[in-house]
């Protein structure tokens, strides 16, 4: 009998080899080779299913229908943006990523004070690792496009759109105040208008810029109806040239291109204009500018067009909170201030899609990570309106408004047909959000309660006194109160004092009352429960709060009452395990049981059940386990 020779043995075993390693794999991820993930901030899975039920979501219908759905998903804890995909990202808890709110407490303990804190989004580092760095390790290549960044989060060798991280300067608004009435000074190449043209002068970052309100002889309507800006009071140098419409859906049609300006610290950035309003005397106008963004950095960026590289991020939510854009339906408006925000947030969501449109086509990806801050944004400003559990609700508004937020949610479903359109074959798809939302109507400053018990105590100038301060709830509002141990830089309270001022701290806030009502639902200890609930740690809270429905938490210090009345609107960051915080996750593609409903799903899971399904080892940090109900065919 002839043996075989060396080279058929070595064939032989390295065909066992790769039959090993495929039987070895989960049988679920044998045919996804590619993954598109996108993340709706701030999801509520009832106004979601109403929606659905009326079929004006059909891309997200589209998902759900060929793929598996949870839509009662525990968030993080405290159910924030910043650790709520800290955590969807890398499989693990606050407890484990460092990421326990959207600002976060600094560290190392022994060096900082309670006082102390970083941004949680960009600054504070990221201590779990994300799964694109546990792709790269595979050699896959990720693209990963506004996901909320974290210092060193191990993305070398990925392409990172951070366009949050490029923002210099805020979002503003121009009006006749800013009709210079002095002697105009002269223009070189004035534009052509049949009426004498109107200057006007502003300030975005440290660019100063002039403007001419013209009749134009080629617009056949009467009057004034056009602006135009430029860097210099030359005709020739014309940044942007406006035509006035008001706020509508398509409204993105009236914006300027982004104009290059200079940001507070004199780097280039861009901003975008849009003119809602110009009276045809010249007297009023109303311009709008979003905040200046430096350009993004694209890898082939040649066919990249100035929207795709020029950042906007947000819709003008502050400028809405404030008044300026006029008055709101809730506050005896018209509508017209919610339909120019509702156009600032399409815009917002525009820029983003073209954003990912190019990035999707011209980087090279294994796995695409996308984000939109919507319909958060549009959460906050209006679920408190729309909230009927509310003592505040008015049906008339919640009516008005109600419509504005579907516009919102049906631009977030416009983002994920795009990137179905973009799919490939054998690729998995993925939508994912990181909380819910809750009306609110009033707000509790635990300080006061803490300050009154003598637990807190301020200087003379009305700051905290840390040699007298034993327990605060800190600036970063996490829901969290943090005890001045002596284990922190300027600590009083020592191990032996913790358990009698824990004591003190339930006494004095579990006897709140708001009338008749208890404010504060319960308190868990981060020393006792910490690691169950993923809370706690070096970069977290001692004692975590949570309020009734309703109550949010107020973290100032000094004056003022306990208990404030507020302006309705929508919040989160409460308990995770409460209703109003829970939100959804769909997988859709190879290995993936079609129309399967699945439940006990936490925000944690997301991260291992991708990488089980893409054939990638578990995050090295995950805690969460694998949906393997979802899968088509078993474990």
């Amino acid at each position: 009998m002839k043996l075989p020779g060396s080279s058929f043995v070595q064939a032989l075993l390295g065909a066992l080899l790769v039959l090993s390693e495929v039987l070895a794999a989960p049988a679920s991820a044998q045919t996804a080779q590619k993954a598109i993930v996108l993340g709706w901030d701030g999801a509520v899975p009832a106004f979601v299913g109403e929606m659905l039920r009326q079929g004006k979501l059909p891309h997200l219908a589209q998902l759900i229908e060929g793929g598996a759905f949870a839509n009662d998903v525990i968030p993080g804890y405290p159910s924030k943006t910043a650790p709520g995909f800290a955590s969807l990202m890398t499989g693990a808890p606050a407890r484990i990523t460092g990421i326990s709110g959207n600002r976060v407490p600094r560290a190392p303990q022994e060096q900082f004070t309670i006082l102390e804190s970083l941004a949680g989004f960009a600054d504070a580092p990221l201590r779990a690792e994300p799964i694109w760095a546990t792709a790269q390790r595979a050699g896959k290549k990720a693209v990963v496009a506004h996901i909320p960044s974290f210092a060193d989060e191990r993305a070398e060798r990925t392409v990172r759109l951070a366009g949050y991280d490029l923002i210099t300067g805020r979002d503003g608004i121009v009006t006749k105040r800013a009709i210079q009435t002095d002697p105009p000074t002269e223009w070189l190449h004035p534009p052509a208008s049949n009426a004498p043209p109107i200057e006007i002068a502003f300030s975005i970052g440290e660019s100063q810029l002039f403007g001419l309100l013209i009749d134009d002889p080629a617009d056949a309507q009467l009057g004034y109806e056009t602006l135009v800006i430029s860097a210099s009071r030359d005709g020739a140098e014309i940044k942007a040239r406006l035509k006035p419409a008001p706020a509508n859906v398509g409204g993105e049609l009236f914006w300027s291109a982004p104009i290059s300006v200079k940001s507070g610290r004199g780097q280039e950035a861009q901003s975008y204009l849009r003119l809602f309003d110009l009276k045809t005397d010249g007297s009023d106008f109303f311009l709008y500018y979003t905040r200046p963004a430096r350009a993004l950095e694209l890898n082939n960026d040649a066919d990249a067009s100035a929207t795709v590289r020029a950042f906007i991020g947000n819709g003008a939510s502050i400028l809405y909170q404030n008044g300026a854009l006029g008055r709101s339906l809730a506050n005896g408006g018209s509508g017209g201030a919610e339909a120019r925000y509702l156009e600032t947030m399409l815009m917002a969501q525009h820029q983003l899609m073209e954003t990912n449109r190019w990035a999707i086509e011209h980087n090279p990806w294994d796995l695409f990570f996308a984000y939109t801050p919507f319909p958060d944004e549009a959460e906050h400003a209006w679920r408190g309106q729309l909230d009927p559990a509310l003592p505040t609700f008015r049906q008339e508004i919640a009516d008005k408004l109600r419509p504005l937020l579907e516009q919102v949610y049906r631009s977030c479903d416009d983002h994920l047909g795009l990137l179905l359109a973009k799919r490939r074959e054998n690729t998995l798809v993925a939508l994912i959000s990181d909380h819910g939302m809750q009306g609110i109507y009033k707000r509790v400053a635990l300080n006061q309660a803490l300050q009154q018990a003598g637990l807190l105590a301020l200087d003379a100038q009305g700051r905290v006194d840390l040699t007298r301060t034993k327990i605060l709830y800190p600036a970063v509002n996490n829901g969290y109160l943090m005890i001045n141990s002596t284990q922190r830089k300027s600590g009083i309270v020592k191990p032996t004092e913790r358990a009698e001022l824990v004591r003190k701290v339930r006494e004095v806030l579990l006897a709140l009352r708001d009338g008749e009502r208890q404010i504060v639902a319960a308190i868990i200890d981060a020393d006792v429960d910490g690691e169950a609930k993923g809370i706690g740690g070096e970069t977290g809270g001692d004692l975590y709060i949570e309020l009734v429905p309703g109550y949010d938490f107020d973290p100032r210090v000094g004056g003022g009452p306990l208990i404030s009345d507020a302006e309705p609107y929508g919040t989160h960051g409460a308990n995770s395990q409460l209703a109003s915080m829970r939100t959804l996750m769909v997988f859709n593609g190879p290995g993936i049981r079609a129309g399967a409903k699945i439940s006990n799903v936490q925000i944690i899971d997301f991260a291992p059940t991708l990488a089980w399904l893409l054939n990638l080892p578990k995050p090295k940090d995950a805690t969460g386990r694998v949906l393997y109900e979802a899968f088509s065919e078993p474990r």
